[in-house]
């Protein structure tokens, strides 16, 4: 059902911030402001509260007046409110909007929303932004002094729209400039962005300067190579060399959510690298790690070790993004943050999640058909959907993911999730050598994709090269050793090992598959060849019974079907033949 309504979107003013400082005293504050003030205003005004979010309020009028009433009346006693954390007050951002909404059960949501939410993050602390539907029908009934903003395009919004702010007290701060039509939001500008600062020299030695500020520079470089995320200059960096500096200015001198800092140590042929992640916000240690190292090539050194931070932190910060969106549902997000929900669901390797990942990943194609990565991981999804959906429906989803992904190289052809998700549609679509080249390419344009390492590993093995494979799943391994891909690393490493003949290391690699988050039956499938090959009974009838465990219904032929999309087999069939009949043999009927 669709009704017209006047929107108050609310929200805490620097909200990450205070609760970095004090979580408790934040929390009773807001609690303290909501029930003492925020709750009986809205009230008092006929205003329905619709949801809450952590620190932010919707609410929903069926008078435009009632709802700008009710927004000026919250900032008046919030100005007089005493309620502070550190010696800072509570203030709110306020965006009112009046339009369309969709109404769903008790929830709204529609472009009714979008609209009123983007007012609000570009209000000004304890004031209001509202829009020209709602100023053109409170200007002759409410003593409400705005200013005139001009028109500006807002992200989500259809056109650009006319703009009103107002301050309790006095005028509101200045306004930005409006950016030019051809700088206008798209999904790049709302993604995470982070700032080096120049790693320490702690050594005693005091050539070792060039040693640190060479690593700095080369790890910037590294980061800048992953396009979701938006890298600080070199230049911009070094201004706080030898400084002591405090991360959170730092963080809004330079405009970016998360900063990096670090030292390094040598002693005699041995140097130590410490680095570690913040937020810029609050100044929170969000990841730390060591490297120790012998000091050989120094050049090998520098790459070897900013490939592994960035590999590192790139899952790292997804889930970080992610953790920020619980809560949210996609009609409250714009395309990246629907697109960071798509990876949560997609790394989840289950029907379901993955059937609600392409919904997000085709949701956020909708709203901005140019963003190339949501193409990419989109065609990635129906891949995964071959493995894990009916096997009658896998050709046609490797077709899918082909054309999906030749979509995304189109649109930004210096994209490695596209070359990755193209090489592997390739490789299972009959056509591996071409897959291998795309793969390589992903890897050309971003060393520390380990995802890529991986999957150039998986095609390596379907050729039957497994050593090759073994020496890219490893890198894998090393760039990313929490990554959310980790059962699939162990896993096909196990398959290398048994496609080479070690099967102990194979059924060890297959166990530590099956001590990862969300794996699926595979590994024990793998094990129980890998015990099958060295005959019946034992271990072997064992890892079957496990087997059957995760996939009651699994048989000797149903395996063999595993390794087919459509009439294409994975691996040649040499192997399957293999591989099926260690499975028979460690007990798996036929």
């Amino acid at each position: 059902m669709r009704r017209l309504a006047a929107i108050l979107d609310a929200d805490v003013v620097g909200y990450s911030r205070l609760m970095g400082l004090d979580e408790a005293g934040t929390f009773q504050a807001l609690k303290t402001c909501r029930s003492s003030l925020i709750f009986p205003t809205i009230a008092a005004h006929r205003g329905r509260i619709v949801k809450q979010t952590g620190d932010g309020l919707l609410a929903e009028f069926a008078s435009v007046v009632d709802a700008v009433g009710c927004a000026m009346a919250i900032q008046e006693m919030m100005l007089q409110h005493k309620e502070e954390v550190d010696g800072r007050r509570l203030e709110l951002r306020i965006g009112i909007h009046l339009g369309d909404v969709i109404v769903e059960d008790d929830d709204i949501h529609g472009d009714g929303v979008t609209v009123a939410t983007r007012l609000q993050e570009i209000a000004p602390p304890g004031g209001i932004c509202v829009s020209r539907q709602v100023h053109d029908q409170v200007a002759s009934k409410l003593d409400f002094p705005a200013v005139d903003f001009g028109k500006r395009k807002l992200s989500d919004a259809h056109g650009p729209i006319r703009i009103w702010r107002w301050q309790p007290g006095g005028a509101p701060e200045p306004f930005p400039a409006a950016p030019p039509p051809d700088e206008q939001p798209i999904p790049g500008r709302q993604r995470p962005s982070i700032a080096v600062l120049p790693f320490v020299n702690l050594s005693s030695v005091g050539e070792q300067e060039h040693f640190s500020d060479g690593f700095t520079g080369e790890l910037i470089a590294t980061l800048a190579r992953c396009r979701w995320l938006r890298v600080v200059a070199r230049n911009s960096s070094f201004s706080y060399k030898g400084k002591s500096v405090d991360v959170r200015k730092v963080a809004e001198d330079l405009s970016v959510k998360y900063v990096i800092e670090g030292s390094v140590r040598r002693s005699g042929d041995r140097i130590r690298i410490t680095a570690q992640l913040l937020s810029g916000e609050s100044g929170m240690l969000l990841w730390a790690e060591r490297y120790d190292r012998t000091l050989d090539d120094i050049f090998v050194l520098q790459d070897e070790i900013a490939g592994q931070i960035t590999g590192t932190i790139e899952p790292e910060l997804g889930m970080i993004e992610f953790a920020a969106l619980r809560g949210h549902t996609a009609a409250d997000m714009d395309a990246w943050n629907i697109y960071l929900k798509g990876l949560w669901h997609l790394y989840k390797f289950n029907l379901d999640d993955l059937k609600m990942a392409k919904q997000l990943f085709e949701r956020a194609v909708e709203l901005e058909p140019s963003f190339a990565q949501a193409h990419a991981r989109l065609a990635y999804v129906h891949i995964q959907l071959g493995w894990y959906g009916p096997l009658e429906e896998r050709a046609e989803r490797i077709a899918d993911a082909t054309r999906l992904a030749e979509r995304a190289i189109a649109l930004d052809s210096r994209e490695p999730a596209a070359h990755l998700a193209l090489g592997r549609a390739l490789a299972l679509g009959g056509q591996p050598e071409r897959g291998i080249d795309h793969l390589r390419n992903a890897l050309r344009l971003d060393a520390s994709f380990a995802q890529g390492h991986f999957a150039l590993g998986q095609a390596l093995c379907y050729v039957d090269r497994p050593e090759e494979g073994i020496a890219a799943i490893s890198e894998a391994f090393r760039l990313s050793p929490r990554d959310p891909h980790l059962w699939t690393f162990h896993n096909m490493l196990a398959i290398a090992h048994y496609q080479a003949g070690r099967l102990a290391e194979s059924a060890a690699a297959a166990r530590a598959s099956l001590r990862q988050e969300n794996v699926t039956f595979w590994p024990a499938m793998v094990l129980a060849a890998a015990l099958g090959a060295e005959g019946p009974g034992g271990e072997a009838s064992e890892a079957v019974a496990a087997l059957l465990c995760r996939r009651p219904d699994m048989t000797a032929d149903k395996a063999r079907a595993e390794f087919y999309f459509g009439s294409m087999p994975a691996m040649s069939e040499d192997f399957i033949d293999r591989f099926v009949e260690d499975l028979r043999r460690a007990g798996l009927p036929a």
